[in-house]
C-alpha cells in the first residue's frame, strides 16, 4: 500500500513540475512582451517630450 501512495505522490510531483514549467515559459514571454512595451513607452515619452517643447515654442512665438 505504501507504494501505491508513493507512486501517487510521484506522480502528483511530476505534474507539478510541468505545471511550473509551462508557468515559467508563460512568465518568459510575458516578460518578453513587458520589455517590448517599454521600449514603446520610452519612444512614445520621447515623442511627447518634443511635441510639448513645440507648444512651449507656438505659444512664445504667438506671445510676440
Amino acid at each position: 500500500m505504501p507504494e501505491i501512495q508513493v507512486l501517487g505522490n510521484q506522480k502528483s510531483i511530476l505534474a507539478n513540475q510541468k505545471t511550473i514549467l509551462t508557468n515559467q515559459k508563460t512568465l518568459l514571454a510575458n516578460q518578453k512582451t513587458i520589455v517590448k512595451n517599454q521600449e514603446v513607452i520610452k519612444k512614445n515619452q520621447t515623442r511627447l517630450d518634443q511635441i510639448l517643447k513645440n507648444q512651449v515654442t507656438i505659444l512664445a512665438l504667438l506671445k510676440k
